[in-house]
């Protein structure tokens, strides 16, 4: 891989967490250089990190001052990648403020910001204190990108927002950092999950649809440079680092699929949508009534994706075909008939299902993906998606225009 990462550890109760992260990074293939503040050393020893990466770990500007060259401006034109983790109160206030009185500082200040992520990790009160958010957003101004905590038991014992954010994330984000970036410049809309109908307060159909195939289509979105908007319906999956607008009903995920579709590039539409609805709604639960069986009518939803295909202008829209029968002519036809530029038209099996086959059919051609995870899969989708609508910012606007 050949990427050199240097890790910055400062003085968070977290600290300790950065051998686990320092042992991730090392396992994906980086080099990993650690710098870590006098603060830091309180909460975990520098020579548990050198075990780790085989490399020295630097603390004092000074002492580990190597005069054959300026250790701070050689470590930062060196690294690929800068991560704090954890990032104190402390040293996000001094790098927004563009103090450098020590060395993991003065390695941020001679460092372009587009080459820096921070992890915050600290007490609620500290995170929600509007000095700090200033801090960050004068940061990200500059091209900082941010691991944003999460809410739980923090080491006061309070239960709040300060956590730092879980390992495996962290990695995901610097694997996204070097990941090439063909959607960058463009938005991506995705409806993912499956839409409820009520019958009383707590009584609904639906269908057993998880959402994964549709989140992990925005993850990859997501990872291969896209801003994505992921509208998602009674999913447990609930992926970070992009705009995630939770619905429950066909209705809520149609007001929010037309807010926001206008501005969107591409559009992945694989919410199991309800097709029907109770024509009535109790506002009380329904009682049962002896020896009386229950009568439902249900009347039409409106058709997300036929609306989002005759309102389309430069958008590439695809849709799914989940399919019982007859899979490869009821895909066609709904290609056709709601107006996609391509369509994935899967087995019902794949519903709840890790795994999943499908076929990518356009207007041109029909191209079959071997089953695999629906994580993987996914890249496998968007990146075939991307060859055939020419998917590069400039190579989308000159086809659409």
């Amino acid at each position: 891989m050949n990427k050199n990462i240097l890790l910055g550890i400062t003085g968070s109760i977290a600290a300790y967490k950065s051998a686990d992260i320092a042992s991730g990074l090392v396992g994906m293939g980086y080099d990993v250089q650690v710098v870590m503040t006098s603060n830091a050393v309180r909460f975990i020893s520098p020579l548990t990190l050198e075990t780790l990466t085989k490399n020295k770990v630097y603390v004092d500007m000074f002492e580990d001052e190597d005069h054959s060259q300026v250790t701070h401006i050689n470590l930062a034109t060196e690294s690929d990648l800068i991560l704090i983790v954890p990032a104190s109160y402390n040293i996000i206030g001094k790098a927004a403020s563009g103090i450098a009185d020590d060395l993991l500082c003065s390695i941020i200040a001679a460092s372009p910001g587009e080459k820096i992520i921070i992890a915050p990790a600290m007490n609620v009160n500290m995170y929600s204190n509007p000095i700090l958010n200033e801090n960050i957003n004068r940061l990200k101004k500059c091209g900082v990108s941010f691991i944003e905590p999460e809410e739980g038991r923090l080491a006061c014992g309070v239960i709040g927002k300060g956590r730092l954010r879980n390992i495996p994330s962290i990695l995901e984000e610097v694997d996204m950092f070097f990941c090439e970036k063909p959607l960058k410049g463009l938005k991506v809309m995705v409806t993912a999950g499956a839409t409820r109908e009520y019958i009383d307060p707590i009584r609904f159909i639906s269908n057993s649809s998880s959402g994964l195939m549709g989140v992990s289509l925005a993850k990859a979105c997501k990872k291969l440079g896209a801003d994505v908007t992921l509208i998602l319906a009674n999913s447990h999956y609930d992926p970070d680092g992009m705009k995630v607008i939770k619905v429950d009903t066909a209705s809520q995920m149609y007001e929010a699929a037309i807010k926001h579709y206008e501005d969107m590039d591409l559009i992945f539409a694989s919410a199991a949508v309800s097709d029907f609805e109770p024509l009535t709604y109790s506002s009380e639960k329904i009682k049962k009534k002896t020896k009386t069986n229950l009568i439902l009518e249900f009347k039409q939803n409106t058709d997300i994706l036929l609306e989002l295909g005759r309102l389309k202008k430069n958008q590439f829209l695809v849709g799914f075909a989940a399919e019982s029968e007859n899979m490869f002519d009821n895909a066609i036809n709904k290609l056709s008939k709601k107006n996609l530029d391509m369509i994935i038209a899967n087995d019902l099996s794949n519903f709840s299902s890790i795994e999943a086959k499908v076929w990518l059919i356009s207007h041109e051609e029909t191209i079959e993906l071997k089953k695999k995870d629906k994580e993987e899969l996914a890249y496998d989708i968007v990146r075939k998606v991307i060859e055939v609508a020419n998917f590069s910012k400039e190579g989308f606007d000159e086809k659409n225009s």
